[in-house]
């Protein structure tokens, strides 16, 4: 770790942002970025897509992305490998944790992983950056052994 932001204040922003942004590559190169929701374990982030998406296609040729929370001020990117979750223990605690986080305020209903055509990818966090106040020079990184 470079820099002077406590990892606590990356931590808390993830688990209180409703979306993010997901940056993928097109087989032919070009970037394609979504916002989602997500869940975040307090290491990885993970996501549903329909597997007829244009992320879905782009993930199954290049799984490395570009995640990205906040705003332009207070910057929080986080780059690594998505994968297709396929452990039914793990899809239970992902799932748990999705269906407290997104409740509908009317109605009470919770959101699930667990859709017709969804995947569920667990992006696999190798290195963090963070900055405040739009200044890069707070600029604190993390980088974590895969």
């Amino acid at each position: 770790m470079a820099g002077h932001i406590p990892w606590r204040t990356v931590d808390l922003t993830l688990q209180a942002s409703r979306s993010i942004w997901i940056a993928t590559t097109r087989p032919d190169g070009r970037p394609h970025a979504m916002p989602l929701w997500f869940w975040w374990d307090g290491r990885d982030v993970s996501f549903i897509t329909q597997r007829s998406t244009q992320k879905a296609r782009n993930l199954a040729g290049e799984p490395w992305v570009v995640v990205h929370a906040g705003d332009g001020d207070d910057v929080i990117i986080l780059e690594g490998r998505a994968e297709i979750v396929v452990d039914e223990d793990e899809l239970a605690r992902i799932d748990a944790g999705y269906r407290d986080k997104y409740v509908d305020p009317g109605s009470g209903e919770q959101a699930t992983i667990f859709n017709e055509g969804d995947d569920c990818y667990r992006v696999r966090v190798e290195h963090v950056m963070a900055w405040s106040y739009g200044t890069i020079g707070t600029r604190t990184d993390w980088r974590f052994g895969r």
